[in-house]
């Protein structure tokens, strides 16, 4: 397996819309990996020191993800890239409204 890009994930995670972060915790579930919340993390310290924690069901402590197996890892890479278009790829032009 290879090892886990938390700087593609973060920055895809950090893009995704409320539906497709919803959409993310429900895949995970769906695998057997019960998150209630993924909380992506910068420090205003260290801009460059990005973090996701996690919040599983059952459980009140947020878990960061360097302390996941390689398996949740690899499961929360490819479930979140797979939700995660970059602008380039779109097919249709976005427009968005104010």
């Amino acid at each position: 397996m290879k090892p886990f890009d938390i700087e593609k994930v973060y920055k895809a995670y950090c893009r995704l819309s409320k539906p497709q972060r919803k959409a993310v915790l429900n895949r995970l579930n769906e695998k057997g990996i019960y998150i209630t919340a993924i909380e992506a993390y910068t420090y205003s310290e260290a801009s460059g020191c990005k973090h996701l924690f996690f919040h599983f069901k059952d459980s009140d402590d947020a878990v960061p993800y360097f302390l996941l197996t390689e398996e949740q890892l690899h499961h929360i890479e490819s479930i979140v890239s797979s939700h995660f278009r970059p602008v380039k790829d779109l097919k249709k032009p976005i427009f968005i409204k104010f």
